[in-house]
């Protein structure tokens, strides 16, 4: 690298320092200003971190660890719960940002996938929250860029940064198995790359991969494999439909940012010839289909196909100084309507949407209504709800610090909450039961002495929309008549 080279690469690592830092602080005044309180998953996780463990009935336990040793610096509180998640973001782009600079050997390349990764609106809106999935896109990226490294570019020792990153992944989120999947596959068909399953380094990979994995593999074997059983359970046919592909593509294509995604698969739609952008392009499209495919045997969730996207990201990366001037205009506007999407999400009413009715409902309207319920029912020695959904959101905004416990629910499905000990240990106590379905005395008659319902309070937001209402029982003399375990999974 020459003298003007190394001044422009030491200026990049001042200019990305300033964009990471400045980030994390604009989440925190954007999350603030747009009043996103807990999403249930965060607040499940939030609950985790109250009990470590080496894993957890559905997700590994590295997101657990990291919402505890930021409440542990920090202190209690949505930033702090959030901040690990921050973190990772601005981590994952920084990948993408060297990730593709080292694929095309371009600092404009690099700076196309970081504002690539910045301005779509699925990787930004899970970038403010703290949830698996931008740990699993970190994992994934690090994991598809040492994989690069190791068979492309014939670096060896790169096999033992695959096996590091998917080790973490499995710490995170089971869907990381598809990139060694897909990679393994890629290996296999490819007669050029088979002789490195000869390679000591390679199996010295997987060996690394199930060191760090172990402790996600010792606690499933101890508790009947459920986290396991968990994913299978999303992998289960619901029988063919071309409407739930339809349904996915449209999801996948208003998530991504229909414009950019227009002028990448026009881009990248034939593969590459080159061995890079070749291995890149057929991992990442494997990936692709696996969810294509489960799309149309079962509903997905818009975040499932997240992390597939990355490697598209960064051959669209290195493609953008190739387009007209005419098409990058258009990418721009692209661009603008990505942060559109973003804003519109984050706050629905200055466009003169329903705060009630936009996708970020869920993270809206909890400790108002949460401190109100607690006021209204007083002193209370434990709290009853039918899912983990709300289990959780009640266990995070609880004035104190009461134990919180599944019940009335018998249809769904096996959780955390189920692990742990049950509501049996209140025997003789008084709990309240929080639903949003209604009171539910039926429920209730045969396991306390004396029931009285509370008044319903209404979730609303700044705007004055309802939200949700809390349905809540103040019950004493708990004396459980049945007890049960969820056989779903």
């Amino acid at each position: 690298m020459n003298k003007a080279g190394a001044t422009r690469f030491g200026r990049d690592w001042v200019y990305l320092a300033a964009l990471l830092l400045g980030l994390l602080l604009l989440k925190a005044w954007l999350t603030r200003l747009a009043g996103l309180e807990m999403h249930f998953d965060e607040a499940q996780y939030w609950t985790w971190a109250q009990r470590p463990d080496w894993s957890y009935a559905t997700k590994g336990p590295l997101v657990a660890w990291l919402i505890a040793a930021s409440e542990g610096l920090f202190g209690h509180g949505g930033w702090q719960v959030r901040l690990p998640g921050w973190i990772a973001a601005d981590l994952f782009l920084l990948v993408l940002y060297g990730f593709a600079r080292d694929l095309w050997q371009s600092r404009a390349a690099g700076w196309w996938a970081l504002l690539l990764g910045l301005t779509t609106p699925l990787y930004a809106v899970l970038g403010m929250v703290m949830t698996t999935d931008i740990l699993l896109f970190l994992c994934w990226s690090l994991g598809l860029w040492a994989a690069y490294r190791a068979l492309i570019l014939e670096r060896p020792l790169y096999w033992y940064g695959l096996g590091a990153a998917v080790g973490l992944g499995v710490l995170t989120k089971l869907s990381i198995g598809l990139l060694p999947a897909a990679v393994g596959l890629f290996v296999l068909l490819h007669p050029a790359y088979r002789r490195w399953l000869g390679n000591p380094h390679v199996w010295g990979g997987i060996l690394l991969l199930l060191c760090i994995a172990s402790p996600v593999i010792g606690w499933n074997a101890q508790h009947g494999w459920v986290m396991f059983r968990h994913d299978a359970g999303h992998i289960a046919q619901q029988g063919w439909s071309l409407a739930r592909v339809g349904e996915f593509l449209l999801g996948q294509w208003l998530v991504l940012s229909p414009l950019v995604v227009a002028l990448a698969v026009g881009r990248l739609w034939r593969r590459p010839v080159a061995p890079a952008g070749r291995f890149l392009w057929i991992v990442s499209l494997g990936c692709w289909v696996f969810f294509l495919l489960k799309a149309a045997s079962a509903h997905i969730l818009l975040n499932w196909p997240g992390a597939v996207y990355i490697g598209f990201v960064v051959l669209f990366a290195g493609e953008i100084e190739r387009l007209s001037r005419r098409q990058r205009g258009l990418l721009l506007g692209g661009l603008g309507s990505s942060l559109l999407i973003v804003l519109l999400a984050l706050f629905p009413a200055w466009f003169g949407l329903s705060e009630a009715k936009m996708g970020l409902k869920k993270l809206r309207a909890w400790r108002a209504p949460v401190t109100q319920l607690a006021e209204q029912a007083g002193p209370v020695d434990f709290l009853l709800a039918p899912d983990y959904r709300l289990a959780s959101e009640l266990w995070f905004y609880w004035p104190t610090r009461t134990r919180v416990y599944l019940w009335g629910n018998p249809g769904r499905r096996f959780n955390q909450y189920d692990i742990w000990a049950g509501p049996e240990r209140e025997r003789g106590g008084t709990g309240l039961f929080v639903s949003e379905q209604g009171y539910r005395l039926v429920w209730l008659a045969q396991d306390f002495a004396r029931c009285d319902k509370l008044a319903p309070v209404r979730a609303r937001t700044p705007h004055g929309e309802r939200v949700r209402t809390l349905y809540a029982v103040r019950c004493q003399g708990f004396k459980p008549v049945e007890t049960f375990k969820p056989g779903r999974f």
